[in-house]
């Protein structure tokens, strides 16, 4: 059995993230780590780094995008995060195109919408984010019914491709994280949703 890290991000991650694409998969190796995701915040650009470096150590590399999506795009919205992962050779492709597509609809960063994940999902795995994603941005504002029928959608897109992400950590003292997880888990069990457990760093 395998063990990874799936939600990072290195140095070319918009905002914030650490590391050089070749250190981080040289450090995943050293501690036993048998494959490496990615998903800077807003592009694709390491992801030939991040998959050559994964293979010269000898480590399955996991090649991912998080970005900002709307339900239906509109100027002048930042968008919630969600996360994108290549299955293969045409999810990767898929990724890539989703990206460039946003780049046409952009306001802060680059803004994804349900037309055209629909379009280009073939490949690709879905996953819900962290507290910064729609389902628990939802959850925060009280709106559980608008984080299930985002979960319904996600679902008609992906399929069994379509999980929920669980971070199990703490991002403040008022224990924000904490509240949507239970929620998360709730929503999964009651749409037969797979949860991810992830650390994002």
């Amino acid at each position: 059995m395998g063990f990874g890290d799936l939600h990072r991000h290195d140095e070319c991650s918009t905002f914030d993230g650490f590391g050089k694409p070749e250190e981080l998969a040289k450090l995943a190796a050293e501690i036993g780590n048998t494959s490496l995701g990615i998903t800077n915040h807003g592009n694709t650009n390491s992801l030939v780094r991040h998959y050559y470096a994964c293979k010269e150590n000898g480590i399955k590399p996991i090649l991912g995008v998080e970005g900002y999506m709307l339900p239906v795009y509109k100027p002048q919205e930042r968008g919630y995060h969600l996360c994108l992962f290549a299955k293969n050779a045409k999810g990767y492709e898929n990724i890539n195109t989703i990206q460039y597509l946003g780049e046409k609809q952009k306001y802060y960063n680059p803004i994804w919408d349900f037309k055209i994940l629909s379009e280009h999902s073939e490949g690709v795995i879905c996953t819900s984010a962290c507290v910064a994603g729609y389902m628990s941005q939802s959850i925060i504002n009280g709106k559980i019914k608008n984080a299930k029928k985002f979960a319904k959608k996600m679902l008609d897109i992906y399929g069994d491709d379509f999980y929920i992400e669980i971070q199990p950590y703490k991002i403040d003292e008022e224990g924000t994280q904490e509240k949507v997880k239970v929620d998360l888990i709730e929503i999964a069990e009651e749409m037969h949703i797979k949860c991810i457990l992830t650390y994002e760093s």
